[in-house]
């Protein structure tokens, strides 16, 4: 009786774990079948300029000898960016450790440099440039410098709230572009018409900043410099707010005779 009451519990036992197997195995494949490729978070039809010579051409000079163009398709993921051509000719995956600078500042073209230096010309790096038919929008740049350890060329929202804002005129070796400086807790940022000369500026990705005169700003990076007129005074909180920040500085208020002249006494915490 009891050896009989035994088989009948390990056949009920077994029917359980079949059962069990015949959902979770085809559950566990479709599991693995969607986190085998990893889903882009965006993907543009490009026009790929190659260069014959190993350095970016200009737009009015990008035709033969100079550049070839392909055609293909060209996705990023939270991982890195791939590319494959058209005629299925050319492919290839960059992590994003792999890139040493990302311009998006024009919004119909991605340019991209890595750490590999070209053989035929050892001076430069190696850089792709794509172009798009449709804008690429501001959530790339953002997208870019949340995974990037490096600068990244365009404009983003930072998020945080505008501590202070200036009328400012970004001068060019011929003309400039007019706009606002806005400066925050988490970086500075040029807002003007001319979306190619905007620029969000993380702290972390700024060398140094300067001011001669309470007219005059300028940022520079690794990439870039910025110089700007401004069309009203900086006031002193504004740079002594973005100068605590780019050097991880504790500024401390130091009142003097008039309350309404304020000294400053910065102390160093750490960058």
């Amino acid at each position: 009786m009891l050896r009989q009451n035994d088989r009948n519990m390990e056949m009920c036992i077994g029917r359980r774990v079949g059962g069990f197997l015949r959902f979770a195995l085809p559950l566990a494949m479709v599991t693995a079948a969607m986190g085998a490729d990893q889903p882009s978070a965006f993907e543009f039809s490009t026009v790929r300029v190659r260069s014959a010579i190993g350095v970016p051409i200009p737009k009015l000079l990008a035709k033969k000898p100079l550049a070839k163009k392909e055609h293909g398709r060209l996705s990023f993921s939270d991982s890195g960016l791939s590319y494959r051509s058209q005629d299925g000719k050319t492919s290839f995956e960059i992590p994003y450790r792999d890139i040493r600078e990302a311009d998006v500042s024009d919004s119909r073209k991605i340019l991209l440099e890595t750490y590999d230096i070209l053989k035929r010309n050892p001076f430069e790096h190696r850089s792709y440039e794509f172009r798009l038919n449709e804008d690429h929008g501001l959530d790339l740049a953002r997208f870019l410098a949340e995974r990037l350890k490096r600068p990244v060329i365009g404009f983003y929202d930072v998020g945080a709230e505008t501590q202070f804002r200036v009328s400012a005129y970004h001068r060019h070796v011929f003309g400039g572009a007019h706009g606002v400086l806005e400066i925050g807790p988490d970086g500075i940022q040029f807002k003007t018409e001319r979306v190619a000369d905007s620029r969000t500026w993380l702290y972390r990705d700024i060398q140094t900043i300067g001011t001669p005169g309470p007219f005059s700003f300028r940022i520079t990076t690794e990439t870039e410099t910025y110089n700007f007129d401004l069309k009203e005074r900086l006031p002193e909180r504004a740079y002594d707010l973005a100068w605590s920040k780019l050097y991880n500085l504790e500024t401390v208020q130091v009142y003097a005779g008039d309350p309404s002249e304020q000294g400053r006494l910065t102390t160093k915490a750490g960058r």
